[in-house]
């Protein structure tokens, strides 16, 4: 398995079997973080390979951008309850591990992964039944602490504010905390060789 990093212009979704819209700030996150990203020509791609049953990946800003494009349905990211970026480590559960990207993760495992974000609160007027995330240690006022989903008319897209890729391995991780985000790779690479 190989990973390309691919310029959003000349970004193809047929040249890829998954997709993870990484995090950073797209168009410097104006209107919302997100919001314009959510309607470029790369999210139009992405959208074709969310029809198609490939697996697709938002992390934190990434993650943004398909709340913005409405892959989670009448939900939003808004400003930390402190009105505050928070850059840390926190707990995590694993709700769900029947999509590609949790299934090698035990259902309820806790896990760490930093957070780095100024807009992760999650909020929504029901309570969503796609959980996929959950945090243990809420750090942003996120209701029913939600920390990531998955769609639930389309099982192949999760979405987190957390990072698992700076969690993907021992030598990334403080003392006392574990590599929280190894896992979810792992699952990938299963889903991709496999089937899922």
């Amino acid at each position: 398995m190989t990973a390309e990093i691919v310029w959003h212009k000349d970004f193809k979704e047929k040249d890829y079997d998954a997709i993870v819209l990484a995090g950073g700030f797209s168009y410097a996150d104006r209107l919302r973080a997100g919001a314009i990203a959510a309607r470029s020509n790369a999210m139009e791609e992405v959208s074709i390979a969310i029809e198609q049953g490939k697996p697709v990946l938002g992390i934190c800003n990434g993650f943004q951008m398909l709340v913005e494009r409405g892959i989670f349905g009448d939900v939003a990211l808004l400003h930390n309850i402190n009105n505050r970026f928070i850059c840390k480590w926190v707990k995590v559960k694993v709700e769900s591990v029947k999509t590609p990207w949790t299934r090698e993760y035990e259902e309820n495992e806790v896990i760490d992964l930093p957070i780095a974000h100024a807009e992760g609160r999650f909020f929504s007027v029901t309570e969503p039944l796609s959980v996929a995330f959950r945090y243990i240690e809420n750090p942003n006022g996120s209701l029913w602490n939600v920390a990531g989903l998955y769609s639930e008319k389309h099982p192949n897209v999760v979405g987190l504010m957390p990072h698992p890729e700076r969690a993907a391995e021992e030598i990334l991780v403080p003392p006392k905390r574990t590599a929280g985000g190894k896992k979810l790779w792992i699952s990938l690479r299963e889903s991709l060789k496999n089937g899922w």
